[in-house]
């Protein structure tokens, strides 16, 4: 069991936090840092909320991005997160916590995520499961080091790898069952399993969605994925209903109304399906007209309206 039961509940994702707040946590851990009084356990602590934090900064970023409206999210991620500069800063704390504290299962996770993400380089997968591992040994509990192991492991194909993800998230499930993270995770290694398996991926979407936000719906747009698997189960009513719910939660997203006009007609509802899809030609001109003077403005500088 670890010792290292630190609050750090400030660099779990979709947890609320400023950035204002992280950087008051990143200032504390650099006078600790600087602080040569300090126990190596004092100072691992430290370097390890100072790469959370950076860590949450960044993903925070990341997310900023990727709800900019229309045009601006075709903008280079680099203009809002450097990662090349952020990604090897965070190893490097995590490096020096393990250094003065080798049994930290906090870091050794965190380091685990960072040789894992973004790769298909079974080296860098083996390290990333290694750490992940060694995390678990010496927390048992760790419900976060059980769901990131599945997130590694599924990086490598085969039916086999996929069930090895689902038992780690069904452990992560076991330990926090009220975590709709985890939920949606298993759901997603259902997908990818035989037919038979979708109605437990809908299960699983249908305990994220008791368990989450709106936020989290909406990000994840769960009712539209669980939606698409009433589709493949030809449950075209239920299907219509998540339609409409995931519009509710993401009025601006006008493909779901394609889809929910499909539902409606398979479920012999033609008036309705008719309706969504008028209304979805309604937008899309919008969307169009808007495209223009938005294009027009970049090229002689004044809108259509102003001349």
């Amino acid at each position: 069991m670890s010792k290292y039961n630190v609050d750090l509940d400030y660099a779990i994702p979709l947890i609320d936090i400023s950035k204002e707040e992280l950087n008051e946590i990143i200032a504390e851990a650099d006078r600790i840092i600087s602080d040569s009084e300090k126990s190596p356990e004092e100072l691992a602590i430290a370097y390890l909320k100072k790469a959370q934090c950076l860590y949450k900064i960044e993903q925070s970023d990341i997310l900023a991005f990727e709800n900019l409206p229309s045009p601006l999210n075709g903008f280079n991620i680099s203009v809002f997160v450097d990662e090349k500069q952020i990604q090897p800063e965070i190893k490097r704390l995590l490096e020096k916590a393990l250094e003065l504290s080798p049994e930290m299962p906090e870091a050794l996770m965190r380091l685990g995520i960072i040789y894992g993400d973004n790769t298909t380089d079974k080296d860098k997968i083996d390290t990333a499961i290694e750490l992940l591992t060694r995390a678990i040994q010496l927390k048992p509990d760790y419900a976060a080091a059980f769901n990131n192991r599945a997130a590694v492991i599924r990086k490598s194909n085969g039916e086999d790898n996929i069930n090895k993800a689902i038992t780690d998230l069904s452990e992560a499930i076991r330990i926090r069952p009220f975590d709709a993270t985890y939920y949606f995770n298993r759901a997603q290694d259902y997908s990818e399993l035989a037919t038979q398996m979708q109605k437990k991926a809908i299960e699983d979407l249908s305990s994220a969605i008791n368990c989450s936000s709106d936020a989290f719906k909406k990000r994840l747009s769960i009712f539209l994925k669980r939606g698409e698997k009433y589709m493949e189960l030809k449950e075209y009513g239920k299907a219509a209903d998540d339609f409409s719910e995931s519009l509710n939660l993401e009025a601006g997203d006008v493909d779901t109304l394609l889809r929910r006009a499909k539902a409606y007609y398979l479920a012999g509802e033609k008036d309705k399906a008719k309706a969504d899809i008028e209304e979805y030609l309604k937008r899309k001109r919008k969307l169009a007209y808007d495209a223009g003077r938005e294009e027009i403005f970049k090229h002689i500088g004044v809108m259509p309206e102003d001349i």
